[in-house]
């Protein structure tokens, strides 16, 4: 892909997150749940990268990219705001902190990691491993719902 098409790109999710704004403003009133907007997010970041993998046009490619938009317009407002709402009291910022450094150690392993894992296999690897990885919000919130539910009914 050209640079040109590639900066494109950016290009696009900037302005798709802030011309979407009221289309975020919609989902988020039909839908409060935080844990619902990850879910629906994260399900959106997962049909972009499977996109993404099989697409062979730029224009695929930034339908792609369209789709992740959203799916991150959802995810990443909630992660913080569900950090705030399960810390302990007195414990908010301590749990803020965390949150952001773990956003911000994965954007500065991901590109590093996702580099080597190009270079040592392939781009098809990349994509299987960023699937699996985008399969872990489902688990770990589903334990923590599952734990939540046996502790009221005790």
């Amino acid at each position: 892909m050209p640079l040109e098409l590639y900066s494109s790109l950016w290009a696009i999710n900037g302005f798709l997150i802030v011309l979407g704004q009221p289309l975020l403003k919609w989902i988020t009133s039909k839908v409060t749940s935080e844990k619902m907007h990850i879910y629906i997010g994260n399900t959106i970041l997962l049909i972009s990268f499977i996109i993404a993998m099989v697409s062979d046009t730029f224009s695929m490619f930034a339908l792609a990219m369209i789709i992740l938009t959203i799916g991150e317009m959802l995810v990443w407002p909630a992660i913080p705001s569900l950090a705030n709402e399960l810390a302990p009291k007195g414990r908010t910022g301590f749990y803020q902190g965390i949150v952001n450094s773990i956003g911000a150690t994965g954007r500065m392993v991901g590109p590093v990691f996702g580099g080597f894992v190009v270079d040592i296999f392939n781009i098809e690897i990349l994509f299987f491993v960023l699937l699996f990885l985008l399969l872990i919000p489902y688990m770990t919130t589903f334990v923590y719902d599952r734990n939540i539910r046996m502790k009221r009914q005790s």
